[in-house]
């Protein structure tokens, strides 16, 4: 046999010292990892001073690079969000029972992981709360009752914050009114307050504490797990009839099903979108729009996000949550991601499910609970230091999808909140900084090239206010022309969001991060109507 060459034996050799240090030195690596984000962002962002000082015309390049890249960026998620609503509007046409009905299981690929029967499928359903009022638990529940997929084939999961466990469970039974019995079993358990090591606002401990002790029903019952699909929704979220037979549908026709993950790119919020004050509801265009463009476009490289659906095994093998961190969405995604050793990717449908907007008492409370709530989102920037050290770690994620992933971190968490704000302001600072830079033959003609190419790409926002139209409930009858006027010119007014409540939130929780100030006690967004 030929020996192996020098070039291989080296790049075994320090991939084996690389583990070793991080081994050997993880705080200091971890900690060093915690910086990393919080500091190129404030790097970036404070450029238009320090580049202005020492070197302008890099500066100038820059923010050229971040106008061309914006409206690359405005002219993908246009196409993507169009490509998405086609695929919203064939699914929403397609009866996806019938289709299930017809599959013959002797053709479907992966047998190990396939039930042996459309009968033997079964829907593990996970539902946190906290206090959530009738108004809102309601919906939700007649719309997992309003599935075509059979209900004696699906197992409801409801988990309770103690604090509130009294009220909750009293409105559930209020609200199922006996129905319960339709389903193969409604399961309810409550969560207990004050466990040690547990993050405080986050859904995590409350999901896995109710996972947990309903496998461990389920495996006493005799029931195999192995034929159970799992989903996890969260108390408000409504779903559209098809939901679980196309998920169904899915997941059976799916190659390597312990592998992949499945998510509506369709996260609409009917449920009050147009109750809630304007800023509000851009902030829900933008997720729901947002989402929608991604899956179409680039569904590889996608985390886990509210709501999303697995093989039950997936969740056992992952351990389910990470019950001490903030966050639980993507967390989810990182620990199968690496138990699947990097064979875990993302498979979406376009059938809808609705959720609330934030929305507050009045206009002030809404833009604070707003507020609260991105940046408990922005605090998902701690998988950044988690998935990057395993990256170093483990040698068996292949370095291409190592790579990828570095740059959509970058991407996400860099690039994607800095380039609006430098693009808006960064000349601006630069020419207070260093007035001569006005002068300058490189930085001259700047503006007008920055105008030419933004005022191009607004024409963008004309299809996507079709589409948005298209996929939210129609506007209130009795809304005065006026206001219908506004609505519709909201779509342009993303500009504004994405300086303030898509951007402000983000900064904080990566400087909190970077100065190594934990965000355990985390904020549980009231669900108000």
């Amino acid at each position: 046999m030929p020996r192996p060459s020098l070039d291989y034996e080296y790049a075994k050799v320090s991939k084996f010292m690389i583990t070793r240090i991080v081994k050997k030195y993880d705080p200091y690596v971890h900690r060093l990892l915690e910086i990393l984000p919080g500091f190129m962002t404030w790097s970036l962002l404070l450029s238009p001073i320090w580049l202005g000082l020492l070197f302008p015309q890099l500066l100038v390049y820059i923010l050229i690079s971040l106008t061309v890249y914006w409206a690359y960026m405005a002219t993908r998620h246009s196409l993507g969000v169009y490509k998405g609503y086609r695929k919203y509007k064939r699914e929403m046409s397609t009866d996806w029972f019938s289709l299930c009905k017809k599959l013959d299981f002797s053709d479907l690929p992966d047998k190990v992981t396939l039930p042996p029967s459309l009968e033997d499928v079964r829907h593990f359903v996970l539902i946190p709360a906290v206090n959530e009022p009738h108004m809102v638990l309601e919906p939700a529940f007649e719309s997992f009752y309003d599935q075509t997929f059979p209900l004696d084939q699906i197992v409801l999961v409801y988990t309770i914050e103690e604090k509130y466990s009294d009220e909750t469970i009293s409105t559930l039974k209020d609200i199922f009114k006996g129905r319960e019995e339709d389903f193969a079993d409604v399961l309810i358990y409550v969560h207990p307050a004050g466990i040690p090591g547990e993050a405080i606002g986050a859904g995590a401990a409350n999901r896995t504490w109710g996972a947990k002790h309903a496998v461990k029903d389920l495996r006493s019952k005799g029931e195999n797990l192995r034929n159970y699909i799992f989903s996890t929704f969260d108390a408000d979220h409504v779903l559209d009839p098809q939901f679980l037979a196309r998920l169904s549908h899915l997941y059976l026709v799916s190659d390597k099903r312990d592998h992949k993950f499945y998510q509506s790119a369709v996260a609409v919020f009917d449920n009050n979108y147009w109750d809630v004050p304007v800023f509000m509801r851009i902030e829900a265009t933008c997720v729901a729009l947002g989402g929608l463009s991604e899956w179409a476009i680039k569904g590889k490289l996608k985390d886990t996000f509210a709501a999303y659906s697995a093989s039950l095994q997936t969740l056992l093998d992952a351990d389910y949550w990470d019950v001490s961190l903030g966050v639980d969405d993507q967390i989810f995604y990182w620990r199968a991601f690496f138990k699947r050793k990097g064979d875990f990717v993302g498979v979406p449908h376009f059938i809808p499910y609705s959720a609330d907007a934030v929305v507050g008492h009045n206009f002030f409370s809404s833009c604070k609970s707003l507020y609260k709530q991105l940046l408990r989102w922005g605090w998902g920037v701690i998988d950044f230091p988690l998935s990057v050290k395993e990256f170093l770690k483990n040698k068996e994620v292949p370095f291409w999808l190592k790579f990828a992933w570095m740059f959509r971190h970058l991407e996400k968490r860099v690039l994607l909140i800095d380039s609006v704000f430098l693009i808006t302001f960064g000349f601006g600072l630069l020419t207070i900084v260093n007035p001569d830079v006005k002068q300058a033959t490189f930085a001259y003609s700047l503006p007008d090239i920055m105008s030419v190419i933004l005022t191009i790409t607004l024409i963008f926002f004309v299809p996507i206010t079709l589409i948005r139209f298209k996929i939210v409930k129609p506007m209130p009858e009795d809304w005065p022309y006026w206001r219908k006027f506004f609505a519709v010119m909201e779509t342009p007014m993303v500009i504004i969001n994405m300086l303030s409540f898509s951007f402000l939130p983000q900064i904080e929780a990566q400087t909190r991060m970077l100065l190594g100030k934990k965000m355990k006690d985390l904020y549980h967004t009231p669900k108000i109507r």
